[in-house]
């Protein structure tokens, strides 16, 4: 398993899946990204968008097949790595990310 930036066509991939998943499709940019693969195919995309007094984690998806097997969390862990300024993130699962260091929070930037 190999965590990357996705290169053009990949970036297509995710882009399919992003829709399919329901997930932020706003100002989507490939270097934004980062990517897991196994076996040279993606099993899990995300990004960190960067504004102007924060980041954001989002459009986290993990390929259903791969889903359950730790797969978020490590990427999730390299995302927040990537991020230089305080991060947030809104999703519908924070029970998935508390374990990470997110606290739920009233107001955000």
């Amino acid at each position: 398993m190999t965590i990357c930036q996705p290169d053009a066509s990949e970036f297509i991939f995710i882009k399919d899946h992003i829709e399919k998943f329901e997930l932020d499709n706003r100002d989507l940019q490939n270097e934004q990204f980062l990517v897991v693969k196994d076996n040279n195919e993606i099993t899990a995309f995300g990004r960190i968008k960067k504004h102007n007094s924060c980041d954001e984690l989002c459009s986290l998806g993990v390929i259903e097949p791969k889903r359950l097997k730790g797969i978020g969390k490590r990427l999730s862990f390299d995302l927040i790595k990537k991020s230089l300024q305080p991060l947030y993130l809104v999703c519908i699962i924070p029970q998935f990310f508390e374990p990470l260091g997110f606290k739920i929070v009233n107001t955000y930037p």
